[in-house]
């Protein structure tokens, strides 16, 4: 039996999850969320933050027991802390749903390249946009500078249909 894990990060939500829905067909599921505060240009969480934090958790914890799916909480640079729990699971496969800020698209590279390194299969998904940032350019390739063109743009695009929420499997590292 494989086993996947599914780095959960801003997006704490079961259903309407691409990167848990596929880990749904490799087997076994490990869900991992890192709270990283230490990434180079990854900014610590504020009060607020650590509130909404702390809620989210609460509630993806019960989403993820009805799927019989552990949930992993682990504290320091991510990229290392997914080396650990890669390991400790024997995980075949990693996914996460992407973040658009320069330093989490840094992060994320280093976590895909690292995982090709191991022979490890590393995908991540959209999943809390309707489109990409990159996707929606106007006739010149740049980014919009006017509302109501990129709104057109955007709203003629084609958007992803919602995810069903997985029944899992458990594993714990």
């Amino acid at each position: 039996m494989t086993t996947s894990l599914v780095w959960f990060r801003d997006d704490l939500r079961v259903a309407d999850h691409p990167a848990l829905a596929a880990g749904r067909s490799e087997g076994a599921v490990v869900a991992l969320y890192v709270l990283d505060e230490e990434s180079e240009g990854i900014r610590p969480l504020g009060g607020a933050a650590r509130w909404w934090l702390h809620h989210g958790l609460e509630d993806l914890r019960t989403g993820l027991e009805r799927l019989n799916v552990p949930l992993v909480l682990r504290r320091g640079a991510a990229p290392e802390v997914l080396r650990e729990v890669l390991e400790a699971s024997s995980a075949d496969a990693v996914y996460w749903n992407r973040r658009y800020g320069g330093p989490e698209r840094s992060v994320d590279e280093r976590v895909k390249s690292e995982a090709a390194e191991a022979g490890l299969h590393a995908e991540s998904f959209q999943a809390s946009l309707l489109h990409e940032p990159w996707t929606v350019r106007n006739g010149q390739g740049e980014h919009y500078k006017v509302f109501t063109p990129f709104w057109k743009a955007a709203s003629a695009r084609h958007v992803r249909p919602p995810v069903d929420a997985p029944p899992g499997r458990a594993q714990l590292p």
